[in-house]
């Protein structure tokens, strides 16, 4: 079993305490007060490929933006409310977000969802269509997922059996004339999101 199926497995306050094992803490807060205009220098690790998420995204939506996190607690800020992960184990997060709804999320919000459709997936599909990034960290973000294919797909799976009627083929750089994310280009993506049940 690969540690995505693991994650899978697990539920979402298992699945931050396996990252922290794996990753360590996250050192300081995630802004440096509590305006949460500017985010704390020093904390990320973009050259390892990893991303930072708020814990509490399972009560309160895009807490990494500064109109959204002034809404709520600044205790969602602290560092010890923050985990390390890869893009991949990004998507199990806030899989497990939804699988396993908190009751104390903000009302009108439905968490874990957005991320799924609007950053996450359309991020992935670019990576599993070919996307070549400029950026050097970027780059380290597609090689520490591109092995594994078989298990990004394995979190979709787990999406389309959930009943999450969410676009799932989606891409950040949907252009066909420059021959990116067309169906045509990616037929291979495309076919074998389709033949695990994803309709949009």
């Amino acid at each position: 079993m690969s540690y995505i199926e693991e994650l899978l497995s697990m539920t979402y306050d298992e699945c931050v305490d396996s990252l922290l094992k794996k990753y360590g803490s996250v050192p300081k807060d995630y802004f440096l007060d509590a305006d949460c205009i500017k985010k704390t220098p020093g904390i990320t690790r973009g050259k390892e490929g990893l991303y930072i998420h708020h814990i509490d995204e399972d009560k309160a939506i895009l807490l990494s933006t500064p109109d959204h996190a002034r809404l709520n607690s600044f205790d969602y800020q602290k560092a010890d409310r923050l985990v390390y992960c890869n893009l991949l184990e990004h998507l199990v997060l806030h899989i497990k977000i939804v699988e396993y709804p908190n009751v104390e999320q903000n009302y009108g919000q439905i968490c874990g969802i957005g991320g799924i459709t609007n950053f996450i997936v359309p991020e992935l599909n670019d990576i599993y269509s070919g996307i070549v990034y400029k950026q050097e960290w970027k780059k380290k973000v597609i090689e520490v997922v591109l092995p594994y294919k078989a298990d990004y797909l394995k979190c979709i799976k787990k999406i389309v059996d959930m009943n999450i009627h969410v676009p799932l083929l989606s891409s950040f750089i949907f252009n066909e004339k420059a021959g990116i994310w067309s169906k045509d280009k990616n037929e291979e993506l495309f076919r074998e999101l389709k033949k695990i049940g994803v309709k949009y």
